[in-house]
């Protein structure tokens, strides 16, 4: 096998995944490995149960302790907002609906602490890592982060390896990599990184965006394929990596790296500047975020707000949060961005019970059974509980509470008159209480064939075309078989939009997208031309997003709006975009940061 791998002819192999961090690199590779434990499930005598729960508590102190450093690294790298991301760790760590089970599982179950640590967290990852919501499923590695480092602390008898020396810059390596991993190597040493398994919104991609390291994930097989000290060369933007590449493949990457430095530079100015046409149509840009800590850098992209807070995160967790735990969090983000607006999504979980304390038989389609607002409308007291933490945290600057997922005019009222309750009951109390926005998402067909009546009821609109383009086309876009078939310019989804804007207009309310088609460059021209009056993406994709609207004029996008209306077909659509806009926004000057393959293919020689 040694002398197979020694001799193993060197092949150019290209690998596509998830454009995780944007940026170029080039070097040979540094493989990173989880350590392997040995577990044994056999019950431990009575006598040593208390021991053995002490030997756990202190490997809990441990792994805190390391986290704690960890820590402090990250501040010295990345300043005190991107060392945040430690904190949901450490928050994990004192969690009691956390440890309590593992305790459990020594003193009730006799089992050993290695093993209660195992069987107590493994199911929860496998169920992380199962889910068909990405982001759910990337949180499966901070899990897994505590697992390893709890195993580690946990297994005394073998001695804590020491992080390999540096030969120098390299780009890692690996079937997963956590942020604890990439805070143990200098940030000089890592070029870039490549992975088998992630996203764009895992803890490690945003730590790779803050430390401004190119990285692709979703490889699949990468950490097979590939040998120590093998170069690869990795784009971070078009989310593709080609083991050892050839000397054309070499001189477009010095080519790209330019351009990407060149146009990093040009973005970053355009971060304190208006989002305005040129002819002068404000565009409103926020941030959508999972997690409170995301709160504190979103200003810092050029935001005026958040347009999407998923609230499920915080239910994620054996047993539902606290009306005073929810509260700390929704203020934490209020606090943050005050006075700006921060729109929080009520509770969006259940058919695929990810959350633990909602479970439901089993269904066919969970995804379009029991979850979302037909949950929070079946557990009146989970909701209530939700909406009274919401109240209170209103207190501490502008919130928008949305309601999900609505199709139908009796669920919107219900929602709003249990609001309407929790907040009768506060003022009752004594509790003063600032006015709060109320509006919902437009993610079915049937609340857009109801939209006229819906405008009626609400505030604000918020269009999640990630679900309106898969329950319109009836296309599940994690199904390989039809993923291509997932068409945000389908003529039918283009004319939901539409008649859901001019129906938010006549009512005088605004209309925000927070789905993906908000930062793809040609859905963004296309979406100012319908009148949506906001835009919410991903922090990173403000500032070409601002970029793009600022180099328009309304009017001519309204018309290119008009004139894709009339098509019949998606490709109509597309190449008539292509045609009118895709020149434009290459000679932009961002095509190193966006991914969408309508503007470029990274490798295309003609790009």
């Amino acid at each position: 096998m040694k002398n197979k791998t020694t001799n193993r002819q060197k092949i150019r192999t290209v690998l596509v995944g998830v454009a995780a961090s944007p940026g170029y690199a080039y070097g040979p590779v540094r493989k990173t490995e989880s350590r392997k434990f040995s577990l044994d499930s056999s019950a431990i005598p009575a006598s040593t149960l208390v021991a053995e729960e002490k030997r756990f508590r202190k490997a809990v102190d441990t792994t805190a302790k390391e986290i704690e450093e960890l820590k402090k690294v990250a501040i010295e790298r990345l300043g005190e907002e991107e060392a945040r991301i430690f904190d949901s760790h450490l928050m994990m760590l004192k969690d009691s609906m956390l440890i309590d089970p593992i305790v459990d599982s020594i003193l009730k179950d006799a089992h050993n602490a290695r093993w209660a640590v195992h069987s107590t967290l493994s199911g929860l990852i496998t169920q992380l890592e199962n889910s068909k919501n990405e982001v759910l499923s990337e949180r499966a590695s901070d899990l897994k982060e505590l697992y390893n480092r709890l195993l580690s602390a946990l297994d005394e008898s073998i001695p804590k390896r020491p992080p390999k020396k540096s030969k120098g810059p390299s780009l890692l390596v690996a079937h997963e990599l956590t942020p604890g991993m990439l805070m143990t190597v200098e940030k000089d040493d890592v070029l870039g990184f490549a992975t088998d398994i992630g996203g764009r919104t895992s803890h490690i991609s945003i730590l790779a965006r803050a430390m401004q390291i190119p990285a692709v994930s979703g490889l699949r097989n990468i950490s097979n394929l590939i040998e120590e000290d093998d170069l690869l060369f990795l784009d971070g933007t078009g989310g593709m990596v080609i083991l050892n590449p050839n000397e054309d493949d070499l001189s477009r990457y010095k080519e790209k790296l330019s351009v990407y430095n060149k146009q990093k530079q040009e973005l970053f100015m355009m971060r304190q500047l208006e989002p305005m046409t040129l002819d002068g149509k404000y565009i409103t840009l926020h941030a959508n975020i999972e997690l409170p800590m995301e709160a504190d850098t979103v200003l810092d992209f050029g935001a005026t707000g958040i347009g999407l807070y998923r609230s499920e995160f915080l239910f994620f967790r054996k047993g539902a949060p606290s009306c005073e735990e929810q509260a700390q969090a929704y203020a934490h983000i209020l606090k943050k961005l005050d006075p700006h607006p921060v729109v929080i999504r009520t509770l969006d979980a259940g058919g695929d019970k990810l959350v633990s304390d909602i479970s439901a038989t089993d269904e066919a389609n969970p995804f379009m059974g029991w979850r979302s607002i037909r949950v929070c409308l079946s557990r009146k007291d989970l909701f209530k509980e939700q909406l009274r933490a919401l109240l209170l945290a209103s207190r501490e600057g502008h919130l928008r509470i949305m309601f999900p997922m609505i199709s139908s005019l009796d669920e919107l009222r219900e929602a709003k008159r249990l609001y309407q309750e929790c907040r009768t009951q506060l003022l009752n109390e004594g509790v003063e209480l600032p006015k709060v926005k109320v509006g919902c998402m437009i993610e079915v067909p049937a609340a857009v064939m109801m939209v006229d009546a819906l405008a009626k009821e609400v505030d604000f609109f918020s269009i999640g075309t990630n679900d309106l383009i898969q329950f319109t086309l009836a296309v599940d876009r994690t199904n390989e078989l039809i993923a291509n078939m997932f068409e945000p310019h389908h003529p039918a989804v283009l004319n939901m939009i539409d008649r859901t804007v001019r129906a938010a207009h006549r009512e005088g309310i605004p209309v925000c997208v927070c789905g993906e088609m908000s930062s793809d460059p040609l859905s963004t021209l296309v979406l100012v031309g319908l009148g949506v009056d906001e835009l919410s993406m991903t922090p990173w994709s403000i500032m070409e997003c601002k970029k793009i609207i600022r180099s328009v004029n309304y009017e001519d996008v309204k018309a290119t709006a008009r004139t894709v209306l009339k098509m019949d077909t998606a490709e109509s659509v597309n190449r008539y975009l292509r045609q009118k806009y895709l020149q434009m926004i290459i000679d932009l000057g961002i095509s190193s940061f966006i991914t969408s393959h309508d503007v470029k293919n990274p490798m295309d020689k003609n790009a």
